[in-house]
């Protein structure tokens, strides 16, 4: 099983950097997502990603208004990324233990496709055991 036989159902969501905490959190229910994708400000600068979780334990926790503050204060830059949708899932799940991390984004190119968690990798390889055992 490769990496694009799992990007299907991934969530394409963006926000710009200027964006609140509050305008992803509304982008996030909007859009049923629990993450974020930051866009680059420009070539010379990276992606970031913005989480539900990353809301909560941030700038809720910090007592933050959600309105005023900008989104880059608890955004995680620079983003763990893949490129290559021929690689086998085992590589994904390896690129995500090395990094420590539970989503990566994956683009093509300059591209941004979704993004992949460790639910998705569980998803994927849970359906092809029960494929597997049906025979």
């Amino acid at each position: 099983m490769e990496l694009r036989d799992i990007l299907g159902d991934s969530k394409h969501v963006k926000i710009s950097p200027d964006s609140t905490v509050g305008d992803a959190l509304v982008s996030m229910i909007e859009n049923k997502t629990d993450f974020l994708l930051i866009v680059r400000r420009g070539p010379n600068d990276s992606y970031g990603m913005v989480s539900r979780w990353d809301i909560v334990e941030g700038a809720i926790a910090d007592g933050k208004d959600l309105g005023a503050t900008p989104v880059l204060d608890y955004a995680r830059k620079p983003l763990v990324v893949m490129n290559n949708l021929d690689l086998d899932i085992r590589w994904v799940a390896k690129k995500m233990a090395n990094e420590r991390v539970s989503k990566i984004a994956v683009f093509d190119r300059d591209d941004f496709l979704g993004f992949i968690s460790d639910v998705d990798l569980l998803k994927a390889v849970a359906k092809k055991a029960a494929k597997g055992a049906k025979k």
